[in-house]
């Protein structure tokens, strides 16, 4: 009987209090590669502890590793313990930390091409410039910088790469020059947190009360970057609040929202902590919110999956999100894309879905949809490229590259 495969994860993100995308997606992965039979050890900096909530029921071995400042940690201390430890293979779960002396396979999942993308949008005119108004800073794709040089040495070494959508997967070929056959898409999955039942009305009602929000609602979730378009969505919301002055928006995003998009809520004459609510680092109390929630609305230009789309499919929410970039397979036939430049179109859509007819239909296809997507599949997938780069079983690169559930 073959020995389990020994994976070793970058886990120095896990320190964090606040789960981000990323974050979620190695908690669910990880957790599930366990429960598949495969040993797991999660790296850190050994300063930096590993939050037992995100870490304490996933069955893995926690390891701190040594951190001597600059890139100590991930060009020496993981390598040495790679090799001390005879690990099968290394994964790094979030565009970085690759260590390029590894002395075994490395996977590399890579979430967004970010500024590639945008510097495209910009480019067709499907977005005015600069790019700095998008992410909130100057860069050129296809710069020679120092960071540019070591993230093209990271995916030059890295034996395989993995994506959240098709969509990633093409921008990820396209721009960074990839061959198609060492890049395959595992879709994410919900964090267990948004697969429990709800609770209760008046411990919701607390939760509500407790974080000055008022029913009805309509609720984002995602990140305060300029690039996620909050202040289209405040448009957006003003035009709605107009016809439907009782509804109010909440928008969780990480961090504090930004000054001038305070300004420009006040200035689309929204009352912050009225008609608008800013929350922020939120975690346990998100499940209430989206249960409570009229809808779910994201405006970001572009996003490579939309977790919290899908987190909301799964309470049983519907959504309005942008038709730009990778949202489209996690929506299937459920939910409505946007054009994310048309706050009026945005608006009729959000109207048209807050009409009372067949709403309990519409929330039931939302949860069936969101089905679709766990991290059973994903782990699945993802043991197959393991199971690739270790030469375990004989499975063509073509078919490794169309493992997709869309």
């Amino acid at each position: 009987m073959a020995r389990p495969l020994r994976i070793a994860f970058d886990a120095r993100s896990l320190a964090s209090p606040v789960l981000r995308g990323w974050d979620r997606y190695t908690v669910g992965l990880v957790g599930e590669l366990v429960r598949q039979g495969v040993s797991v050890a999660l790296f850190h900096r050994a300063y930096q502890a590993l939050h037992t909530q995100h870490v304490g029921n996933l069955g893995c071995h926690v390891v701190g590793l040594a951190d001597r400042g600059g890139l100590h940690w991930e060009q020496v201390a993981v390598p040495l313990a790679l090799w001390r430890g005879k690990f099968d293979l290394f994964h790094a779960p979030a565009e970085h930390g690759v260590p390029l002396a590894a002395p075994c396979p490395v996977v590399l999942t890579y979430h967004s091409t970010t500024l590639h993308s945008y510097s495209d949008l910009v480019n067709r005119g499907l977005l005015p410039g600069p790019i700095r108004d998008y992410l909130g800073y100057d860069g050129r794709p296809d710069g020679w910088n120092v960071a540019a040089l070591y993230q093209r040495a990271q995916l030059a070494r890295a034996n395989h790469i993995l994506t959240p959508s098709e969509f990633c997967r093409n921008e990820v070929i396209k721009f960074l020059g990839l061959s198609p056959d060492r890049v395959t898409t595992t879709p994410l999955a919900v964090h267990e947190q948004f697969l429990r039942p709800p609770s209760s009305q008046d411990l919701r009602a607390a939760t509500l009360a407790r974080l000055g929000v008022r029913k009805p609602y309509l609720l984002y979730v995602g990140g305060y970057e300029p690039h996620k378009n909050i202040n289209g969505l405040l448009a957006t919301f003003a035009l709605v609040h107009a016809v439907r002055p009782e509804l109010s928006l909440v928008v969780v995003g990480s961090k504090s929202a930004p000054g001038d998009m305070l300004q420009h809520a006040k200035s689309l004459g929204l009352v912050i902590g009225r008609d608008v609510v800013f929350l922020v680092n939120l975690t346990d109390e998100l499940t209430a919110l989206y249960d409570d929630a009229e809808l779910f609305a994201s405006l970001s230009w572009r996003e490579t999956f939309c977790l919290p789309a899908l987190e909301a499919m799964t309470r049983g929410i519907q959504v309005v999100v942008s038709a730009w970039g990778g949202a489209r397979e996690v929506l299937g036939e459920t939910g409505r894309l946007v054009d994310p430049r048309d706050h009026a179109g945005a608006r009729d859509v959000i109207l048209e879905l807050l009409l009372p007819a067949d709403m309990a239909d519409k929330r039931k296809e939302a949860r069936v949809r969101a089905q679709r997507f766990s991290w059973e599949q994903t782990a699945g997938q993802t043991l197959a490229v393991y199971n690739l780069l270790k030469g375990r079983e004989i499975c063509p690169p073509a078919t490794i590259t169309t493992l997709t559930r869309f």
